[in-house]
């Protein structure tokens, strides 16, 4: 694969305008597809999929339950009357119209006298449809004529006073007060009952407060024109506050919240990520000694986010902004690959070895991060998959980008490569060798087993809201003002039109009536006594027209008659109301409704193309609320709403989703691993310290009590994929220095550092905002980073060594699962293994790049060996030339325990991999990369061509005696002048012996 990114970078490298031109046709292209996305800021592709997720969806697209603003106009005094109040309200709902008229829709809270006299006209109207079964038992006892005449002598006394003429239509067409029974039930559309009517204003019944609900105009994430919205209501209020000294205005809702929560946060931005950026510039000039290297680096990362989106708006035409919003956050680990690339050019400016080092880990690390980003797609949230697919794909090209373009545009100063910078020297201890240190990790490993899966998941999204005391205490007080102390439930009832979900909130209506009685709620506000299905208000109309009978109304008629005579009415006077007894009623449509005055009813009723809502809300105590939640969590039509509850449930269902996707992601990175590595024991070498640095990051978490939230859930993917980028690279570095004996831990520890650096900067420096949702990332963020890089400098390399290296430099094979098969020797000591020394031989190459080359090579030679072997005597010395990566000169040690043997080795990698082999640390085994340093022996193999022939007959003219060649063309006729005799020729085998 390296010779492919070798070959491309010598293509551009030589056609720099082509590669120019390339470069800006791909940004134009992929841009203009990524221009063309469209973005869905719906909160709701968070929830996990499912039937009834899909539903809770509809309602929530279409059910409005975001906060008002509320407005407690309030007495400063006992002394404070209550026409004080009015005026104040009066001066601020004038200048909120006048003045605001483009951020508030409507002000609630006052009621016009027409609007009163609207709604009793509306309810008189269409009286059955507001009476209940018990009203008719309040009915019945008003018809006996000691319930008569208290009300008729009530009804000529208000007449007779001087606002007679406002009562005046009302006592004439009602005498007994029906109307009033239907009256009640619109108190049912406000919460508690702590408030009344005064002079149309909403009022406390102590007449202190006077309160208004104010509709915005603006969703709460238009954050700049709310705080203007905010700011000129501050203003209003501040100015009337001083005018009347004995009145106060203060407000609270969602939208200051929101306005704290985007004010927070911008701050904390400014603050930490602008002194992280600053740092991370010098760091990188200091270190890269180049002043365009920071903005290098995210070239191949803001290629690969363009062409990502491009792909998607390709595919879907959509995206979710927050999987892009999330997405940007995590394409920070793409700045690694440009790091590692940087770094290692920095240290070896040989293009061909650069490639060579470098390209297998970065694309492994790509793509093993890819994987488990794309591992997303299990998860049921549209958000997340969006998430998967946009990360995957920007990882794996910022990869491919960074090893085509970062080699073409940095050029590294010709300098010395020695230490020149702190980071230089940090990085090149080698941390394993610590011993300290070591039994620190260990011992952090083992206590996070018995802690790591105690961290909770906090499903509360509330938690991550930045709330300032002030607001929160203003929040307690207005809210009480307002009924909504202790606990507010959202109950939706929802179907297919307004009339299906009018009638499910019937039957929750009566519900809810019963839980009040019961005293398990405190209270509610429904528009169930109300609005009413259509098939409910017929049923209604029937009640009432069987219980006024010819005969109960003829008997009311002539009580009415007798006893208003005695207060001088005429037998006609109330002719208006027997004929509302005797009026054919029909059902009310919702346009009706919306017309009969001040309702409200946008606040309750909701529409879309495929599905209607009613809401109601429920006032009760914070203890009572699950159990009231769990009396609806199956009812078809019906939705118990609770902020709190909507996050445990559904969040809930996300992180059991995140526990499979850990598992899924584990097993698709080990495939991969297993593949690039083609071999079981490094694969799980390199996964193993993601699972200690996982398990070590959880127990940390649970030892200081820090909680997963749905935001910190989802940065520890990020962590999972850099910890995994800093496995691969330690494992490519033990492995490098394993198979050649030259060291480059220092490069890849140097890159790893820089990444962890630019990650602590980046995300790390969180740590000191404010708001909790930041600095919930930053600690998760710092925790794992800092892990992951302990665990793979200390106890990765650590384990390597003594698995490995160690027991390389003592002359055994490295560590492998075979060694525990191998009971008692029944491998090792069979008797084709003493023919062949298959296994002993390839345990020599075993994990290194070459093993499948040399055990092929082993498989189309062990005969030649073997017959070579036959004309050797142990104790003899041999040279040879061309060793087969050391497969000729260990099958003779293995085969003469006591010859001294000396291997010629043309070719610098096979030298160096030859020279590694563990056999060569514990046998007479010397390998030489020059032909002059090769010493005469009494027995030589030349094993192949060899140019040189003069230097080679000048060798085997000393004192050999036996001269073999294997698969060779080398002239031998010479020999025959020297005394020598053929012995053997077969098999591309000549055997020459000195004859005595």
């Amino acid at each position: 694969m390296h010779k492919a990114f070798l070959n491309i970078h010598d293509f551009l490298k030589n056609r720099k305008i082509f590669g120019f031109s390339v470069l800006l046709f791909y940004i134009a292209i992929t841009a203009f597809f990524a221009w063309n996305i469209t973005l869905e800021e719906d909160i709701t592709k968070l929830i996990p999929s499912g039937e009834k997720q899909d539903i809770l969806k509809k309602v929530l697209r279409v059910t409005d339950l975001s906060d008002k603003l509320i407005i407690s106009i309030s007495a400063g005094s006992e002394d404070t009357s209550p026409d004080t109040l009015v005026a104040y309200a009066n001066d601020l709902t004038g200048r909120i119209e006048k003045e605001l008229p483009g951020y508030v829709n409507e002000i609630k809270g006052k009621v016009p006298e027409k609007d009163i006299r609207q709604v009793y006209k509306f309810v008189y109207d269409n009286l059955p449809v507001f009476l209940q079964e018990k009203d008719y038992e309040k009915i019945s006892n008003r018809l006996y004529p000691d319930s008569i005449r208290p009300r008729l002598g009530s009804g000529y006394r208000q007449l007779m006073s001087p606002t007679g003429f406002v009562t005046k239509d009302y006592f004439l067409s009602d005498p007994l007060s029906f109307t009033n029974l239907g009256l009640s039930k619109l108190q049912e559309l406000q919460v508690g009952d702590n408030f009344g009517i005064y002079k149309n204003y909403l009022i406390t019944k102590d007449r202190k407060n006077i309160i208004l609900f104010l509709d915005s105009a603006l969703p709460s994430s238009e954050t700049d024109r709310n705080e203007d919205f905010i700011n000129s209501l501050e203003d209003i209020t501040g100015q009337l506050n001083q005018e009347y000294d004995q009145v106060e205005a203060s407000y609270f809702g969602g939208i200051l919240y929101s306005l704290a929560n985007a004010d927070r946060i911008k701050k904390d931005i400014r603050l930490t990520i602008g002194i992280a950026v600053v740092l991370l510039l010098i760091l990188l000039i200091f270190f890269y000694r180049k002043i365009y290297v920071p903005f290098l680096l995210f070239i191949p990362s803001i290629l690969a986010g363009i062409t990502a989106i491009a792909v998607l708006s390709i595919a879907k035409g959509s995206v979710s902004a927050i999987s892009l919003g999330i997405g940007a956050i995590l394409l920070g680990i793409t700045l690694d690959y440009a790091l590692h690339i940087l770094t290692h050019y920095r240290n070896n400016r040989n293009i061909t070895q650069l490639y060579r080092d470098i390209t297998r880990p970065i694309l492994m690390s790509s793509t093993t991060t890819a994987v488990a980003f794309l591992c997303l797609i299990f998860v049921q949230s549209e958000a997340l998959n969006d998430l998967g697919i946009f990360a995957s794909i920007s990882v794996l090209l910022s990869s491919i980008f960074a090893l085509v373009l970062i080699p073409l545009f940095y050029k590294p100063k010709p300098d010395s490569t020695k230490n020149r910078t702190f980071l230089d020297k940090i990085a090149a201890v080698d941390y394993s060798a610590k011993r300290p240190l070591v039994v620190v990790v260990l011992l952090l490993f083992i206590v996070s087993l018995f802690f790591f899966n105690r961290v909770e998941f906090n499903n509360d999204l509330s938690k991550l809201n930045f709330e300032p005391p002030e607001i929160k205490k203003l929040e307690n007080r207005v809210e009480g003002l307002a009924g909504r102390s202790g606990k507010t439930i959202y109950m939706v009832a929802y179907g297919n039109s307004v009339d299906d979900a009018l009638q499910e909130n019937n039957k929750l209506y009566q519900r809810l009536q019963d839980l009040e009685n019961e005293g398990r709620i405190e209270n509610f506000s429904s528009i169930g006594g109300v609005i009413l299905s259509t098939e409910t208000q017929n049923n209604r109309i029937e009640t009432w027209e069987s219980f006024w009978t010819p005969e109960k109304t003829d008997s009311l008629r002539e009580n009415i008659i007798s006893i208003s005579a005695e207060y001088g009415f005429r037998p006609e006077t109330f002719h208006t109301f027997y004929q509302q007894l005797q009026k054919d009623f029909s059902n009310i449509d919702l346009d009706d409704y919306k017309h009969a005055g001040s309702l409200y009813l946008d606040d309750f009723i909701s529409e879309d193309e495929d599905i209607a809502t009613v809401t109601s809300t429920v006032s009760l105590e914070e203890g009572n609320s699950a159990d009231f939640i769990a009396n609806f969590k199956n009812e078809n039509g019906i939705f118990a709403l609770d902020r709190k509850a909507i996050n445990q449930n559904f969040l809930g269902s996300l992180k059991e989703d995140f526990n499979k996707l850990i598992l899924i992601s584990i097993l698709a990175v080990f495939v991969i691993l297993l593949i690039s590595y083609r071999n079981l024991e490094i694969s799980l070498f390199t996964l193993l310290p993601i699972a200690v640095t996982w398990i070590c990051a959880l127990g940390i978490m649970a030892i200081l009590d820090i909680e997963f939230n749905i935001l910190n859930i989802i940065i520890s993917t990020f962590i999972f994929g850099l910890g995994l980028d800093y496995s691969i690279f330690i494992t490519n570095a033990c492995l490098h220095e394993y198979e050649t004996g030259r060291s480059d831990l220092k490069t890849y520890q140097t890159s790893i550092l820089i990444s962890v650096i630019t990650t602590l900067l980046g995300m790390g420096a969180l740590i000191f905002a404010q708001h909790p949702a930041l600095r919930s990332v930053s600690i998760v963020s710092i925790i794992g980073v800092l892990t992951a890089v302990f665990v793979s400098f200390v106890l990765q390399r650590a384990i390597f060594k003594k698995l490995i290296l160690n027991r390389v430099e003592k002359g055994k094979a490295p560590f492998h699962f075979g060694q525990l098969a191998d009971f008692r020797g029944r491998i090792s000591e069979s008797e084709s293994e003493k023919l062949y020394r298959k296994l002993a031989i390839l345990d020599n190459y075993r994990y290194k790049s070459v093993f499948p080359k040399v055990s092929q090579r082993f498989k189309s030679t062990r005969e030649k060996n073997l017959r070579v072997s036959r004309y050797i005597e142990d104790g003899e010395s041999i040279s040879i030339v061309n060793s087969e990566y050391g497969i000729i000169p260990l099958f003779l040690s293995y085969k003469f325990r006591n010859a001294s043997i000396h291997a010629y080795e043309n070719k610098e990698y096979r030298f160096r991999v030859s020279k590694r082999t563990p056999r060569s640390n514990s046998a007479e085994i010397f390998f030489y990369s020059r032909i002059e340093d090769l010493p005469s022996s009494k027995v030589f193999i030349i094993n192949g061509d060899f140019s040189d022939q003069q230097e080679l007959i000048n060798l085997i003219k000393e004192n050999a005696e036996k001269v073999i060649f294997i698969d060779s063309e080398f002239p031998n006729r010479w020999l025959l002048d020297m005394n020598f005799e053929i012995v053997y020729r077969q098999n591309n085998i000549l055997v020459f012996r000195k004859a005595d």
